[in-house]
Order: C-alpha cells, then structure tokens, then sequence
C-alpha cells in the first residue's frame, strides 16, 4: 500500500512538473541568433535581454562559438521554431540563411537582421552600422595622421563576412583617395601564430595596420605585442572592449572604430516583437543605420565616448 502511494505520489510530482514547465514555455519568446560568442556578440545579448524584460517576452540567445558557421546557425535557427519562439533576430553568417528566413516567412514568423546584410528581401528589418562608412571613417584618419603618404597593411576576416568585407571596402576606398598605399591585404583573423609570423615578415614595410572587427583587432594587438612593435606602427581596429579600451590610453593602438551593440540587440527584439503583434502593411523593408564612432586616446574621456562606452551589467 505504502509503495503504491509512494507511486501516485511520484507521478503526481511528474505531472505538476510538466506543468509548470509547459507554462514556462507557453510565455512568448523570441530567438536571437548572434554570429559567434566574441565579446562584441555578448554586448548584443545584453541589449536584447533588456529589451525582453522591456516588453515582457523570453530571449532565447543561442548561437555558434566561431564566426561564419552557417549550419550551426540553421540548426539553431531549427531550435529557435522548436521552442515556439514567434519571432527571430539573426546576425546572418551566409547567404543560405535566407532560405531558412523564407520557410519562416511562410509560417508567419519574421526575422529582423542585425549586423549584416546578405541580400534577403523576405526580411522585416536591418539593423547594422553603416559598414561602408565605418570602414572609410578610419581610412580618412589614417589619411590625415599619415598626412598622405604611408603604406598601409589590411586584416581580413577569415572567413570573409559581410559586414567587415564593406568595412574593408570603405577603408581601402578612403586610403587611397587620402593618396597611402595597400601593400599587405590578406585574410589572417583565426589563427594567431599565423597572424603573429606574417606580421613579423610584414612589419618592415607597414606604417599602418587595419583591422575590421573586435576579434581581429584583439589578435593583431596581441601578435604586435610579442613583436615588441606597438610602437613601430599605426593600429586602427574596431569594436571596443577593456583589453582594448587599455591598449588605446596605453597609446599601443592608435584608433578604435566603436559601434553601438547593445542598441543592435535591443532595437532588434523590440522590432520584431513589433512584427510579432503587428501586420506587415508593406513591401518594403524598414533599414536602421546605427552610427560609429572613431575614438582616439584624445577623446576617451569625452563625455559622448563616455556615453558610447557605457554598457549595462550583465543581465
């Protein structure tokens, strides 16, 4: 008797369980899938998570560890439609994404891009920097530091990306309108002991070195580093972040082109838990241009970078 009751009691325990996670899950979310785990990517979930509690509706942020893994992200996007999320945010990584964003389309589930565009117009919204921009924007200051004559290297991204493929593009555009030249324009983001040996190989003709996002930056500042060169060249890179931040007062990088994050992430939940509630009433879709900012050591402690570098705990 006693074992039987025990029985009822187990299953009864079961039962209330599967409620409350069932109502757990019942609450509306929204996926949000970044394009890796670099710091620049936790700075949007912060944004994003803010903007959940904002309008009350679960954040589900899952995404890939390295950068430019397009089936990880299908299969994350997959996990997204599983947990009933009615809503996506992506930070695309590839052109195959928009198949997945137009079976969503269909099923009555918009997807707002952030970060990058890769061509989809079945997209409710974009919201990026102005890449192209960003890119000239630390090309004219080189112009200007170098008044006109230098050579200058450039890092890529590996694998190329969107989003730093325009920043490249518009740097490249305002270097050689200011009259420097490109002599080094290669692909090394990824792996630091190959970026640490070209750079060593390449320092001798380099009078400035571009870097188009956080995680190339990072390396690049640690292979200079242990080049003991920080000195012997001009470093502009992107993104910010307290390694970084320091090496910038510390006068070892000479510029950062900062963006917004935690507003990509915020604006991004709050559009599409618009779309979520709203009708699309038209064709075309709405496109949000973050601004970025070149901060140099001169102006870290203005109170506008001061504004832009001010980023919320940890949710």
């Amino acid at each position: 008797m006693r074992f039987l009751k025990a029985v009822r009691w187990s299953w009864r325990v079961l039962a209330l369980c599967s409620l409350l996670v069932g109502q757990a899950w019942a609450k509306e979310c929204i996926g949000v899938v970044p394009a890796s785990a670099q710091l620049f990517w936790s700075q949007v979930k912060n944004g994003a998570l803010q903007a959940g509690l904002d309008v009350d509706i679960e954040v589900y942020f899952r995404g890939p560890i390295r950068e430019g893994n397009v089936v990880v992200q299908a299969q994350l996007i997959d996990k997204v439609v599983a947990r009933g999320c009615k809503a996506l945010v992506i930070a695309p990584s590839g052109a195959e994404i928009n198949a997945k964003v137009r079976a969503l389309k269909a099923r009555g589930i918009p997807t707002i891009y952030i970060d990058r565009d890769v061509g989809s117009t079945e997209v409710r919204a974009l919201i990026a920097t102005n890449n192209y921009r960003a890119g000239q924007l630390a090309g004219q200051h080189l112009g200007q530091v170098l008044r006109g004559k230098g050579r200058v290297g450039v890092i890529q991204m590996s694998p190329a990306i969107a989003s730093t493929s325009e920043r490249r593009r518009g740097f490249i555009q305002a270097v050689r309108a200011a009259g420097l030249t490109i002599v080094f324009d290669q692909p090394l983001g990824g792996n630091p002991e190959t970026t640490f040996k070209i750079l060593r190989e390449q320092l001798p003709q380099l009078d400035a070195l571009f870097t188009p996002n956080g995680s190339t930056t990072r390396e690049t500042h640690a292979a200079l580093l242990r080049l003991q060169a920080t000195d012997q060249l001009l470093h502009v890179g992107f993104d910010s972040g307290q390694v970084l931040l320091d090496a910038l007062r510390a006068g070892q990088i000479d510029a950062l082109v900062v963006q917004q994050p935690y507003a990509m992430g915020y604006q991004g939940v709050r559009l599409a838990e618009r779309a979520m509630r709203e009708p699309r009433v038209t064709a075309a879709r709405q496109q949000i241009e973050l601004d970025a900012m070149l901060v140099t050591r001169e102006r870290l402690d203005s109170p506008e970078v001061k504004a832009l570098l001010t980023m919320p705990e940890n949710l």
